[in-house]
């Protein structure tokens, strides 16, 4: 537990803390494999490490299963979340048909300004492509996608692709697969831009590339899921 015991020292993490402040936190824990799948979240270690009581804990819990982060077993506690196949399966088909939707409806209410933050993203997606950042890569891949979804203005759109995209699929997209194929994930990412960009784009063409820039990583995701099983059987063995 030092690892997470420094984050939490790094996070700037203060105790008078509201339930979502812990569920936040908490989520970029399991997100980035501080917290590792099928481990345990003890409520009196965490209560001591984060200052808080029970209630705000228990309540960030509840938030996070909702999120698909975390398992909750009564008389068991609460355990990570560990990616499976079926998780694979049934999220990533709806989250490329409504991001894709995102984009075809954010392509008529864009601003400039939000136009301009897009291109800043793709710009610093590449730099720490060329870096082999990962983490800045992974901000700046989030905050690509965060702009054209924010700008659809849907209310309920956005409230969907928000829970649908914290879930620990998309961290292992961005930062394991489109890290192994930085070129292509750039390339694909500047033909977006260059989509929202122009004026005259048949928008039926930029929803349905954004749709399959997530669908043709599903392939990949299941390639990594196996060769993860295998190496946690070899481990076993």
């Amino acid at each position: 537990m030092d690892d997470l015991k420094e984050r939490i020292r790094s996070s700037g993490f203060k105790p008078q803390v509201l339930t979502k402040q812990v569920a936040d936190l908490l989520a970029d824990l399991i997100l980035d494999g501080t917290l590792a799948p099928n481990q345990q979240l003890v409520e009196t270690e965490l209560q001591k490490q984060l200052g808080v009581s029970r209630s705000p804990l228990r309540e960030a819990f509840r938030d996070l299963e909702n999120k698909g982060l975390v398992i909750i077993v009564p008389r068991k506690g609460t355990h990570v979340r560990e990616l499976t196949r079926k998780d694979i399966e049934e999220n990533f088909p709806v989250r490329a048909a409504l991001e894709g939707l995102a984009a075809r409806e954010a392509y008529q209410k864009i601003t400039p300004e939000g136009l301009k933050e897009i291109g800043e993203a793709l710009e610093g997606m590449k730099q720490a492509g060329r870096a082999k950042d990962r983490e800045k890569y992974f901000e700046e891949h989030k905050r690509f996608h965060e702009i054209f979804i924010a700008s659809s203005g849907n209310e309920l759109l956005i409230e969907m692709l928000n829970t649908l995209r914290m879930h620990r699929l998309w961290y292992l997209i961005t930062y394991r697969y489109q890290m192994l194929n930085i070129d292509r994930a750039v390339k694909v990412h500047q033909k977006i831009y260059d989509l929202f960009a122009n004026r005259k784009t048949d928008v039926r063409k930029l929803e349905s590339l954004v749709r399959q820039h997530i669908e043709e990583a599903l392939d990949r995701l299941f390639g990594m899921a196996e060769e993860k099983g295998k190496e946690n059987h070899q481990d076993q063995t």
